[in-house]
């Protein structure tokens, strides 16, 4: 390396001042760095061989080691004598009987199971019949706001009217509408046709008709009150009571009711008197 340092220079100098100092300067910086370099690598070279030296060393103190012997294979084991039972069973004839028969079986569970996803039959027959002509005489009659109108317009038809044709339409109404609302009414009103005309046992029947068929209506009080007068007229004291304290505790504050106490405080209501006079004082339906 110093010989080629030289050389180098010797060039430069026969090169004639051309070569500045500052290109020696870098030139000697150079070399500088190169011999720092050979010298790591010479501190390498000389750790990486006193590796090798102790790994070898090492080796060489181990101690070799043996090598296993191959394992010997097992003797087969000598056939055991048959003994002259066995031999003879052997030949003696086959275990399974040449007549016999495999049937194939299906598990019983499988079997249920498909019986069980089974759809069962469904009728696709349908029965045709003639429609009901009382059904379709329903179902062509007017809606319920159009009967309650018709309704409606029959009574005050019927109230409009005058003595036994005034009895007849309100108890026709109340056939043809028994669920009307004024029908308890209508049938009363009915009676009190009936008596005005005279004919005491179709009023006193009509008002009976009343109380039994409509016991939750409005008319009920002035029907129990009708029904006493028809029971003093017949001479039936006990049942004349009987209906006046009925009419005085279930429909107390009632005009009917106050009328009915008054008449229960009457000598005649308490003795049962059906004398003419007791008789006026008696409300007739």
């Amino acid at each position: 390396m110093r010989e080629a340092s030289a050389a180098l220079l010797l060039v430069a100098g026969c090169a004639g001042g051309a070569v500045s100092r500052e290109d020696v300067d870098g030139l000697r910086g150079e070399l500088r760095a190169l011999r720092r370099e050979n010298e790591e690598l010479s501190r390498r070279v000389e750790a990486l061989s006193g590796q090798v030296d102790a790994l070898a060393a090492r080796a060489r103190a181990a101690p070799a080691r043996p090598v296993s012997a191959p394992v010997p294979p097992r003797a087969a084991p000598e056939p055991r004598p048959v003994g002259p039972e066995i031999s003879g069973f052997v030949s003696a004839a086959p275990v399974v009987p040449p007549d016999l028969q495999v049937v194939k079986l299906a598990p019983p569970r499988a079997a249920a199971a498909r019986s069980a996803r089974a759809a069962p039959p469904v009728p696709t027959a349908v029965r045709i019949a003639e429609p009901d002509p009382g059904r379709l005489d329903a179902l062509a009659a007017p809606g319920g706001r159009g009967i309650a109108a018709e309704a409606d317009g029959e009574l005050r038809a019927a109230r409009r009217k005058g003595g036994l044709d005034r009895a007849h339409a309100l108890e026709d109404f109340t056939a043809r509408y028994p669920r009307h609302p004024a029908a308890d009414n209508a049938l009363l009103e009915s009676a009190e046709a009936y008596a005005a005309a005279g004919r005491g046992e179709a009023a006193c029947a009509l008002v009976r008709r009343t109380a039994d068929e409509y016991p939750a209506g409005d008319a009920m009080s002035a029907a129990l009150e009708r029904l006493a007068a028809c029971a003093a007229r017949l001479g039936h004291a006990d049942e004349e009571r009987t209906l006046l304290q009925r009419l005085v505790s279930d429909y107390p504050g009632t005009p009917a009711a106050q009328r009915a106490g008054g008449r229960l405080g009457q000598p005649s209501a308490r003795a049962g008197d059906a004398s003419p006079a007791a008789a006026a004082t008696r409300s007739a339906p």
